[in-house]
């Protein structure tokens, strides 16, 4: 299966929609779109996994590595993953991906706290901007 990473704004987050599988094809092309995305200017990081079909530790090692990285210039990354009835969720937590990071069970919920941003005037809800989504295949 491919791996498809597409990304966009939301309340002054990234959110990064990651589908597919991260398996030693995947990897690479994980690991170079979310630290491009950093190198570009990205700080607030959503990531969602949570339709991966399939996940190793060396997928969890390049969420771990993208933390540190968002981390080490003041930024934050939250992941959100599936129900804790599925099998990859299982295999992460083994890993201790809660322990690690915060984790959310949707888009929205990671993003809950940022929801209603005052725009320029203060008068209300910014509207989510989305960003141009592009896809990364591993081929």
């Amino acid at each position: 299966m491919t791996l498809n990473v597409s990304y966009g704004e939301r309340y002054g987050w990234t959110v990064v929609q990651v589908t597919g599988e991260v398996d030693l094809e995947g990897v690479a092309a994980l690991r170079e779109r979310l630290q491009r995305l950093i190198a570009e200017g990205c700080h607030q990081m959503v990531v969602d996994i949570s339709r991966l079909g399939f996940c190793d530790s060396m997928g969890f090692a390049v969420l771990v590595a993208t933390r540190r990285l968002i981390a080490a210039r003041g930024g934050r990354l939250r992941l959100v993953l599936p129900g804790p009835e599925a099998h990859i969720r299982q295999v992460l937590s083994l890993f201790g991906i809660e322990k690690i990071f915060e984790v959310h069970g949707s888009i929205e919920e990671a993003l809950a706290d940022h929801r209603e941003i005052p725009d320029e005037a203060g008068a209300g809800a910014a509207v989510p901007q989305q960003r141009d989504a592009t896809s990364a295949t591993a081929d």
